[in-house]
């Protein structure tokens, strides 16, 4: 497998991983019959995301840098 594959695999899968994380804490809204994901726009159920992102790195269940967990919960997260 090619290392940009490998990187976009990545990234696919920390912002799958960190979505659901926003949709359990109710950061996020799935509205099932538009098929999308909003903003909730709650400050605190944000934190919780953040929270739960660094602990699934922590975890060994997503991969990536911090960094690279920062930009895909601030990607999962805008409006």
């Amino acid at each position: 497998m090619s290392r940009a594959k490998t990187i976009v695999e990545e990234h696919e899968n920390r912002v799958a991983v960190i979505t659901a994380i926003g949709i359990e804490v109710r950061a996020l809204v799935l509205d099932k019959s538009a098929g999308e994901i909003t903003s909730a726009d709650d400050p605190d159920a944000e934190r919780l995301v953040y929270a739960g992102a660094f602990q699934a790195w922590a975890d060994g269940k997503i991969e990536g840098s911090a960094e690279d967990i920062f930009e895909s919960v601030e990607e999962v997260l805008e409006p």
